[in-house]
């Protein structure tokens, strides 16, 4: 029997402690960064949330007029009384988690249900312990946690709302078609497609979204899940309005509304977004003013105003982004009614304020070595790269130094190979492309070389000391480990020496491979109570190619 096919024992227990070791090394490094990030992310998805709630009263309204103009559109607006009363318990189910989190981690803070808070007040963003005991429990697929009470409320809310559009009484063009493009409208409750067999547990949406995540990341996905969710609300109702047919009624309520492709903007790229008014003139394009701020007294624009094109209704607004941090704009549709020659002013409303917000952060890439943050030469150094805002297919990255080379195995999953050390180690710098198909450079991070450590050797799973010689007797090989390595990496013994003296004369074997050879446990059988054998000139070779000399095993026969 080979020491390639004897099982690997204690493996479990090795992977569990290097992956405290690991969290412990992400906090010392990136930790700080990553939280921040998350603060900046949270902070633009609740911006969005509050864009979406926006969009959705508005249109809640558009319906209320439509059923007050038109008894048609009656069955259409009690559906969407419907659609906001499973949108709002949906939410407040949310927000009463997110207030049962924070208090359950930081028992020093009360955050009621619904209350506003900062993300970048709470100390206990890089807590994980407690967030994974709340969302999943003790149980492996998350099934005894919140998160698996929130995945069954997802899909209940996502069956619930098809089926109100799936009623007799709401007619729509291609219904059976429409209702197949909704798909899960937005809001994906399955278990990973892909299966990772080293890691089980994280083969089910519970413990994908919430096993080992910060206090920071978990509240950043339950805002991303709520994004979802009123994306869904937004999604149904806009079918509900569209249903009733915009010839069938008139609205005499208008105000200037904005719709952003992103609140979050990375600096070097453009804030981009439609400013528009709920209805238009085919032969009159409303006219659309961007200013610094608003005077609500006088119904105008301040500071620096520049007029924006226009394309069937919407103003196309574009601007650089620059400087990083908070930013805002105000700004002013002017629509010419074409009988009487009068021209309304629509100022933007967003939220109840006369501007529209918007973040823009610095070019920010996560380069997440999965061992440690070191390269080790003539192995597979397995590292995950994403960048926040991008799609995976707009992400690039190449590693100069330690004569390697990086390659892609999936979705935002790399292996580097390096084959020398160098004091300047190794550098994996990443890009991004935007929709343009511009390159902006996202950050870039240094590694150490190193070689592969030396493994230990033993015999019988001991490194020496006392035994009997029938258990000494009984061992077929010598065996090469690591301990404690971030790797499963496998070592394979070449040859040894067995000596010991017998009678007075030292006697010695040697083998050319793992195996221990008839003559040298013939040496074995022979010698006396407190007489020692030694294991000398253990060599073997690893899976970078070298061949190493090992430490000596010497055993006192009891």
């Amino acid at each position: 029997m080979s020491a390639a096919n004897c099982p690997e024992t204690g493996r479990q227990k090795m992977i569990g402690m290097m992956y405290l070791f690991l969290t412990a090394m992400l906090a010392i490094n990136v930790s700080k960064s990553i939280l921040d990030a998350f603060v900046v992310v949270n902070t633009s998805l609740e911006s969005t949330n509050n864009t979406f709630d926006g969009k959705n009263t508005y249109m809640y309204n558009m319906l209320e007029q439509a059923k007050l103009k038109d008894p048609k559109a009656i069955p259409y607006y009690d559906a969407s009384i419907q659609v906001r009363k499973l949108a709002v318990e949906m939410d407040n189910y949310i927000l009463k988690v997110r207030g049962e989190l924070i208090n359950a981690t930081q028992s020093e803070i009360s955050v009621k249900d619904g209350e506003k808070f900062s993300l970048e007040a709470i100390d206990a963003k890089d807590n994980y312990d407690i967030p994974t005991r709340y969302f999943l429990g003790e149980s492996v697929d998350g099934s005894q946690g919140e998160a698996r009470k929130l995945k069954e409320k997802l899909i209940k809310y996502k069956t619930q709302l098809i089926d109100l559009i799936k009623d007799a009484k709401i007619v729509l063009p291609n219904k059976d078609d429409e209702i197949s493009k909704l798909g899960n409208l937005g809001i994906d409750t399955d278990n990973p497609k892909k299966k990772d067999p080293d890691e089980p547990s994280k083969n089910f949406w519970e413990t994908s979204k919430f096993d080992h995540m910060p206090l920071a990341a978990a509240v950043t996905m339950l805002s991303q899940i709520q994004n979802q969710v009123k994306n869904a609300e937004a999604t149904i109702v806009n079918k509900l309005l569209s249903g009733i047919g915009s010839t069938d009624f008139k609205f005499d309520t208008l105000a200037a509304k904005v719709i952003p492709k992103s609140n979050y903007v990375i600096q070097g790229g453009d804030y981009e977004a439609d400013i528009f008014v709920a209805a238009f003139s085919k032969s009159a394009n409303p006219k659309v003013f961007v200013g610094q701020g608003y005077d609500s007294i006088k119904n105008v624009l301040t500071g620096k105003i520049d007029s924006i094109p226009v394309v069937r209704g919407m103003g196309k607004l574009k601007i650089p982004a620059g400087g990083t941090g908070a930013q805002k704009y105000a700004a002013m549709v002017e629509v010419k009614n074409s009988s009487t020659g009068e021209v309304k002013k629509y100022p933007l409303v967003v939220s109840g304020k006369h501007y529209a917000e918007y973040i823009v952060a610095k070019p920010t890439a996560t380069i997440s070595p999965t061992k440690m943050n070191v390269l080790y030469i003539g192995v597979d150094n397995p590292i995950d790269i994403s960048v926040s805002g991008f799609a995976d297919e707009t992400v690039s990255a190449n590693m100069f130094g330690g004569g390697g080379f990086l390659s892609k195995k999936g979705a935002g999953h790399y292996i580097a190979r390096v084959k020398t050390t160098s004091k300047e180690g190794a550098t994996i710098s990443v890009s991004a492309k935007d929709d343009e198909g511009q390159s902006h450079p996202m950050g870039k991070m240094q590694f150490r070389i190193k070689n592969i450590p030396k493994p230990e050797a033993s015999i019988g799973g001991k490194n020496g000391g006392a035994i009997s010689k029938e258990q000494l007797a009984a061992q077929k090989f010598v065996k090469a480990d690591l301990k404690d390595f971030a790797f499963d990496l496998q070592f394979n013994v070449t040859g040894f020496n067995v000596s010991a003296v017998i009678d007075g004369f030292e006697q010695e074997q040697s083998s050319s491979s793992s195996n221990i050879t008839p003559a040298q446990l013939n040496i074995i059988k022979k010698v006396k109570k407190n007489g020692s054998v030694m294991f000398t000139n253990i060599k073997a070779k690893g899976p970078d190619g070298k061949t190493n000399t090992l430490n000596a095993v010497v055993f006192k026969v009891k």
